[in-house]
């Protein structure tokens, strides 16, 4: 079969994410070919070829070029979130397959027509939750469908972002500080770890939500450390999440800001059941999304036992599970789709309800 040809919008000549997780794997892999790159400029496209070495790949201009090309065939977009929505419209609407970078679009009226446009043209999405594609989420999923710490009766996840919640942010993370781009704490890193979670334990059934910021004023620093400007912060920087699986067992979620105590984990995921718990500890909040540092315990009340899981991990950073994801696609198996991603949208939206309202509010 030939290759599928990949046209990445967003993939810059430098350090980024699309650099880091989605060129690892594509540079690799015999199902995919990189034949297009389509950045701001025609000449800053001509430039991350060159640097990538891509010499199969065309430059472009513009997502409406791109999109137009027959040499084309999955469109991904690796852009901030506050342009998901311009940029992969046309790539849909000349019915081209699309992966998209979570989240779909800046709220969930735009993720819900994405998919709803998708569907029109019968084209194929992938979201970019690829924390269901992590063995550590696969792992867990499993020892709990086996019975192995029995009846689940909580899950409780706490969760450091010092990144993203503190008084201080570098510049390229200015943007995720204004609640109107539709990416910021509560969206980008707990939306992963609560994807993970929901995969592993099933969905929720209703929500509350605690939303607070508690560095208004935040400091951009710069590359070499220096304060660039000083912005107002109008997005969550901690929070507390509960609410009920459709199992009935409590689930809850709190994430802090820099307040790690040294040499502790950054992430904290415990699940206990009737008859024994499983702990995951990260060592980011994006440990098992991005494949970083993870460590699994198991332990037995009967017996008091507690004993290391192992996890079947073969790669690590962030290109080892986009590439789970890609492999999917390209092998026909199930990976996350943009009605996927618009369920993860509706809990987004949830939460900023039950926030609004001050009440628990359904969700299915």
């Amino acid at each position: 079969m030939a290759p599928l040809r990949v046209g990445i919008i967003g993939l810059s000549g430098t350090s980024s994410w699309s650099v880091k997780a989605h060129l690892p794997y594509l540079k690799s892999s015999s199902k995919y070919t990189i034949a297009g790159v389509c950045n701001s400029t025609l000449a800053s496209s001509e430039a991350s070829i060159k640097t990538h070495q891509l010499p199969s790949a065309k430059p472009y201009g513009s997502p409406a070029d791109l999109a137009a090309s027959p040499d084309v065939d999955l469109v991904v977009c690796t852009v901030r979130v506050d342009r998901h929505y311009e940029t992969i419209k046309p790539a849909l609407e000349a019915g081209k397959d699309c992966f998209v970078e979570w989240p779909l679009g800046s709220n969930l009226a735009q993720a819900t027509e994405l998919a709803e446009l998708a569907e029109r043209k019968g084209v194929k999405t992938v979201i970019g939750l690829q924390g269901v594609m992590s063995p550590v989420t696969r792992r867990v999923k499993q020892l709990v469908g086996e019975g192995a710490i029995g009846r689940v009766v909580s899950s409780s996840v706490v969760a450091f972002m010092p990144e993203l919640a503190g008084p201080e942010v570098f510049e390229s993370l200015d943007y995720l500080n204004d609640a109107e781009t539709g990416g910021n704490m509560l969206v980008i890193p707990s939306g992963h770890l609560y994807d993970s979670v929901s995969y592993a334990l099933g969905e929720l059934q209703s929500v509350s939500a605690t939303l607070s910021t508690q560095f208004p004023d935040v400091a951009v620093k710069g590359a070499d450390g220096s304060t660039l400007r000083t912005i107002k912060r109008t997005t969550a920087d901690h929070m507390a999440i509960s609410g009920l699986l459709t199992s009935g067992a409590l689930s809850t979620v709190v994430f802090n800001g820099r307040g790690l105590m040294k040499g502790d984990s950054k992430l904290v995921w415990r699940i206990e059941g009737d008859k024994g718990l499983l702990e995951v500890r990260g060592d980011s909040c994006f440990a098992i999304s991005m494949t970083g540092g993870v460590e699994v315990r198991l332990q037995d009340f009967a017996t008091g036992e507690v004993k290391d899981v192992d996890v079947a991990e073969d790669q690590s950073g962030p290109a080892a599970n986009i590439g789970r994801l890609y492999e999917a696609f390209a092998d026909g198996e199930w990976y996350p789709d943009w009605k996927w991603a618009v369920k993860r949208h509706e809990w987004v939206d949830a939460l900023y309800k039950s926030q609004d309202s001050g009440r628990r509010v359904s969700f299915d």
